[in-house]
């Protein structure tokens, strides 16, 4: 089976729970404070290995930050290829999450996520090769050059670009992307990035019109919060869309629930490797589908990620 790469970001997470989220000029009270594993690479990560999956995270953590190392390991994570920087700090998520609605807004400081260098994921790309998946977020230091490193090394690119910066398609070779998972903001804000100007192209349009513009990937999933999620796939001549209802659920805290998705879309994915190539696409969306939905009950981020045996037990119940 795929190995899976996550050359990503790790944050200890300060979680303030609010009345809802704070407007320009507003001075609000906290209701709760709690400080937390996170960062989407991470998160992630634990999302892959608790999805059933094979992961091994590339990450710089700071001298404050080995707990989140150790809590890593102990849930899964092969951190062999991690490193730690004793005389850096790491990075942190200061995060608002809305008691009303469970909606959350987050202010990053990079800390150790600045420190990657080419030098050291070279290094890392010389156990992997092809067939093995890359997965990359936007959250570190030369990712571009990551990404493009190991798309040479024969690697499949999963790329879930968040936060979307603008100038991202200068940074990223998107061309090298072989699955692309964005919520409905970031899609549109790529879509922009690509010179459209079409306001009203929305869902499984506005797939479509993305995919139109990357020749060599294989798909794009957009996640629409509580709209469920829509994807287009290609292989060869042929084309299928797919839309996968949200599930009507107590929506507590959703910061973790894009990246739960994301681990459990392609440790599914990689899972059904042998099956029929739609297939596998439908299967792993609604798997993952059924985990960000879970997650969501839930506060926190990599607390709320559900394990494996949950998530099928949800779904034979559905």
């Amino acid at each position: 089976m795929s190995k899976i790469l996550n050359y990503g970001s790790i944050n200890i997470d300060e979680s303030f729970i609010v009345p809802h989220i704070c407007l320009s000029g507003e001075t609000l009270s906290s209701t709760d404070y709690v400080v937390r594993a996170g960062g989407k690479g991470a998160n992630q990560s634990i999302a892959f290995a608790k999805a059933g999956g094979r992961v091994y995270h590339s990450g710089n953590f700071g001298h404050d930050a080995a707990w989140i190392k150790d809590f890593m390991s102990e849930n899964g994570v092969d951190m062999t290829y991690s490193r730690v920087k004793e005389n850096e700090r790491n990075g942190r998520a200061f995060i608002q999450v809305s008691k009303e609605t469970g909606d959350n807004c987050i202010v990053l400081y990079p800390g150790t996520n600045a420190t990657y260098t080419v030098e050291e994921a070279a290094t890392v790309l010389e156990s992997f090769g092809p067939g093995d998946w890359i997965v990359q977020q936007n959250e570190i230091s030369h990712g571009g050059d990551i990404m493009k490193l190991a798309a040479e090394k024969g690697l499949n690119v999963f790329f879930n670009p968040a936060p979307l910066t603008k100038g991202i398609l200068q940074e990223f070779p998107f061309d090298k992307v072989t699955i692309l998972v964005v919520n409905e903001h970031e899609a549109q804000a790529l879509y922009e990035e690509l010179g459209g100007s079409k306001k009203d192209v929305i869902g499984l349009d506005l797939a479509t019109e993305l995919l139109h513009n990357f020749a060599k990937m294989q798909g794009i999933v957009i996640t629409l919060g509580g709209a469920g999620v829509v994807a287009r796939f290609r292989q060869g001549d042929q084309a299928q869309d797919f839309k996968v209802p949200s599930r009507k659920v107590n929506v507590k805290d959703t910061t973790g629930a894009g990246d739960t998705f994301v681990g459990y879309f392609l440790a599914a994915f990689i899972r059904a490797e042998k099956e029929e190539y739609f297939h596998r696409v439908e299967v792993a969306l609604q798997e993952a589908n059924f985990a960000s939905s879970i997650a969501v009950q839930r506060e926190g981020s990599m607390a709320s990620v559900p394990c494996i045996k949950e998530v099928h037990e949800a779904m034979h119940e559905q």
